[in-house]
């Protein structure tokens, strides 16, 4: 069953644009032109996960989302913004977004942040996880789906996958991936994790690919 998706954006070219490409995934999408028939859309019926604009006119992105999480909708949603701030990011989360996504934006990563916030929820196809690595793109295809990758993230993926299975060290990633003569600290490894997780685990507070094995260090299982 396809998942149903709504996208709220004042602006033509990027609502053709996004729903151009979920159609193409096999989403079902509806849209929406501003904040106050966004409100009512929801109110309407169910959807899977909202893409929304920060910047609406009648009702602003932000208050969109008050409203829905107020009357106690869970209904995932991945903020679109023009604005790159800290300031602003974190007022969206407060309001409860799971994700942002920078204008403009990259369409790959836009679908790859959306199938992994749906897997978070629970609303993903569900199948067996499968990774493939992309060494020249520096990218990870997980299910289908490409997931970009820092440099770092992708060496330390690649050394986890390389001992799938394994329970293995802070040092040894540590060493591995940055080298026993780098400048950084091992706590780098347990931030780089993070990141990892939160691109491809459904649940990042219980995570079912990379786990932490206390007092030593991780093992994926995939």
């Amino acid at each position: 069953m396809k998942k149903k998706i709504l996208t709220v954006d004042d602006e033509p070219a990027i609502l053709e644009l996004i729903d151009y490409n979920l159609e193409n995934n096999n989403y079902d999408v509806k849209k929406a032109t501003d904040g106050k028939q966004a409100i009512e859309m929801v109110e309407e019926e169910k959807f899977d996960l909202i893409l929304l604009d920060q910047m609406l006119p009648k009702v602003s992105g932000i208050d969109v989302l008050k409203r829905i999480r107020a009357k106690g909708d869970a209904t995932p949603v991945i903020f679109l913004t023009a604005v790159d701030t800290e300031e602003n990011k974190i007022e969206g989360l407060i309001s409860g977004a799971d994700d942002y996504v920078t204008k403009p934006f990259s369409v790959k990563e836009l679908l790859a942040r959306i199938e992994v916030v749906l897997r978070r929820s629970g609303k993903s196809s569900g199948k067996q996880t499968v990774f493939k690595l992309n060494k020249s793109l520096k990218s990870l295809d997980m299910d289908g789906v490409d997931i970009p990758l820092t440099r770092k993230e992708f060496e330390l993926l690649a050394f986890l996958i390389k001992n799938k299975g394994i329970v293995v060290s802070r040092d040894q990633i540590f060493e591995s991936v940055w080298g026993i003569n780098s400048n950084s600290q091992i706590r780098m490894v347990d931030i780089q994790i993070s990141h990892l997780r939160d691109k491809i685990e459904k649940e990042t507070k219980d995570p079912q690919i990379i786990k932490t094995v206390h007092g030593f260090g991780y093992i994926l299982e995939v």
